[in-house]
């Protein structure tokens, strides 16, 4: 055998293993991958789906951190939750430094241009938050009145697109607080929200009034663009929940009402 046959030879076998052991480094990264724990983003202070009961609790509770934590059990996976504020969860999803985010996330348009969602996991619509005495009976009411709203939320979107003056705060915490010192006089919240807060300190001191003309807002899970493949991970696992019951009893325990037809995608929730 000639030289330069021998030297391709040579060249040709060590190509080929170093595009096998890619390959076998590949798949194990993707096992890694799968190995370590979903980065979770959540803003924890939307009762009733992610809060803490107070600041040195290191629990977090509420019905979209049970569900997210029956969805990881059922996939195999550990969480690694941080709570930071809901303005960042999109950037920092679409930067990649989160893999999912669940923080009481409506699905929109806007935000379907920049992150995937899952099969949506609540039906809810925005409402009007007021002290009894406040002579706020309608939307309309809040004409040339300040409105507290949550930054980057569709209450905000609501405020903005109507013309009213708002006062913006990082999370409904702070807004409900804006309202129980008379900071404000009314706020748009989402109404599992609302509902929280008057079984709670709100009972009997403030009304609840609909917004007419808003449509149902639905909540999801949010990922990244590119990574489609955790998405429909987390889609099954919440199908495998339904089938087996677990969802329904979570839905039950947080709302204490048997849980509505939903849509099966995000795409299906802005139809």
């Amino acid at each position: 055998m000639k030289w330069k046959s021998i030297l391709t030879v040579c060249l040709t076998g060590i190509v080929a293993a170093s595009l096998l052991a890619g390959c076998g480094n590949d798949k194990a990264d993707k096992k890694a991958d799968a190995s370590k724990p979903l980065r979770v983003a959540t803003n924890a202070t939307f009762v009733p789906f992610e809060f803490k009961e107070d600041a040195n609790s290191k629990e977090y509770q509420g019905f979209e951190m049970d569900l997210l934590r029956a969805v990881a059990k059922e996939m195999g996976r550990d969480l690694e939750i941080n709570n930071i504020a809901f303005s960042g969860i999109i950037p920092t999803l679409q930067q990649g430094d989160m893999d999912i985010a669940a923080a009481g996330m409506t699905v929109t348009k806007d935000r379907a241009q920049k992150v995937n969602f899952s099969e949506p996991f609540y039906e809810s619509k925005l409402v009007i938050l007021t002290p009894k005495n406040s002579g706020i009976k309608t939307a309309a009411d809040l004409a040339g009145k300040q409105v507290a709203i949550q930054i980057g939320t569709t209450g905000a979107q609501y405020a903005e697109e109507n013309g009213l003056q708002t006062k913006q705060f990082d999370n409904n915490s702070e807004v409900i607080m804006e309202l129980s010192v008379g900071g404000s006089p009314a706020a748009i919240l989402d109404k599992p929200v609302a509902d929280y807060f008057l079984t709670k300190d709100g009972k009997d001191k403030y009304n609840e009034i609909e917004i007419p003309g808003t449509k149902s807002e639905y909540l999801a899970f949010a990922f990244n663009k590119d990574n489609k493949e955790l998405m429909n991970e987390v889609n099954a696992a919440m199908e495998k929940l339904k089938a087996n019951g677990e969802f329904q009893k979570l839905y039950k325990k947080w709302f204490n009402t048997e849980m509505p037809n939903l849509p099966k995608s995000g795409e299906d929730a802005l139809k």
